[in-house]
Formats: C-alpha cells, structure tokens, sequence
C-alpha cells in the first residue's frame, strides 16, 4: 500500500505511543507494511526534540507540549503532539480533551480524528464495564467515520471505523466501513479478514472485533 509523506509523517507518531489494531486472528493491519522504515521515537519533529524526548523526564515533556499547544490552540500538530505525550503517559481522559479542542479548532484534520479514535479506542480496551467499553468503542467509531468522511480515499480510517463499530455491536456500520475499505482496497494486504468479518457479521455471529497492544 503506498503513502503519502504526510500520512507516513502522522503514522510515525503515532506508533509512538505503541498502538496497534488487529484482528482476533492476529494479524495487524495498522496501516504501514513492514517494509517501511521509521523512527519512533521522533515524536515532536527535529533531531533536537528527538533527544529530547528520549532523555528528559516525561513531565518535563508534556509540559513543554502543554506550553506548545496553549500558545498556539489552532496548530493541529500541537494538539496531536501534546496527545501523543499523554497517552504514552496514561493520560487518555486528557488525551481525548485535547484533542477534541483540536477538532474543534481545526474540525476537518482527518489525523486529528484519528488520533481521536485511537485515544477513544485505548480507553476502551481499559474500561471494567461492558457498556462503557462499548459507548467508547462507538465513539471511537464516529471518529474514525469523521476521519474517512473528510479523506474518502483514506483506507485505513474505513478500517477502523469498521472494526470499532464492531466492537460496539454496531453491525450495520461495521459493514458499510468494512465496504468502504473494500471499496479502495479490494485486493489489499486485510481484504480477506475484511471479508471474513462482513460474512460473519451477516450471518450474526459473533461480535470479536479488534484487540490493542
């Protein structure tokens, strides 16, 4: 699957914070084929942020993005800066806050929503109660599907989409993104467990959506 620069930019931070989406089979799909190369660690730009962020305390850093993005609120990349540091720190409630001020700011940067329905979809994986883990899940969804609403040939946000609404019993979306992604990706690297999703989807079977690392 090819990239553009500034999408591999937004995927290399966020692999960051050690994301992942995959399915129950094992087999991941988070949108860069092990045929990329990255740096992780270059969370906040240049070589100097990098060491940075590599040797200074944690606090120190969000800090420094908190300074960042209060100075400049509409700069969607201090927004996902800031959040970024806080879900590396644990910090998903403020994570989400973050950056649903950045939406706000700026409503039609798709990598903000997806960072969005990333942050939605790690506090799901945490929470203890079924029904919270499914209202999360489906709001990860939403953000997802805002995500492939504002790039239609985003394929990964289809992919995502699908599989958060699934994991919130939303069969009906689940399919249609499953679709969209087929859609742009018939013959692609998850056609096949996409497919396989959709059939089991179809015949109500059972709802196993994705898992996070």
């Amino acid at each position: 699957m090819m990239m553009n620069r500034d999408k591999l930019t937004f995927w290399t931070r966020v692999f960051a914070i050690g994301l992942s989406v995959v399915f129950v089979g094992g087999t991941i799909f988070f949108g860069i084929g092990s045929n990329v190369s990255y740096n992780p660690m270059q969370l906040l730009g240049g070589n100097d942020q990098q060491s940075a962020s590599q040797s200074a305390d944690p606090q120190d850093a969000i800090q420094r993005a908190e300074k960042e993005f209060r100075k400049n609120p509409k700069d969607s990349e201090a927004a996902q800066n800031l959040a970024i540091l806080y879900l590396q720190n644990g910090q998903t409630d403020d994570a989400i806050s973050v950056l649903r001020k950045g939406r706000e700011a700026v409503p039609n940067d798709e990598d903000t929503v997806l960072l969005l329905g990333q942050a939605y979809s790690q506090k799901a994986q945490a929470a203890a109660k079924e029904g919270e883990r499914m209202d999360l899940y489906d709001k990860a969804g939403d953000a997802f599907a805002g995500a492939a609403e504002a790039e239609k040939d985003n394929e990964d946000a289809y992919l995502f989409a699908g599989q958060a609404y699934e994991q919130a019993g939303e069969s009906a979306q689940a399919i249609k993104y499953y679709n969209g992604y087929l859609d742009l990706e018939p013959k692609g690297q998850q056609s096949d467990e996409v497919k396989a999703r959709i059939s089991s989807l179809l015949k109500g079977g059972e709802t196993t959506g994705m898992s996070g690392s």
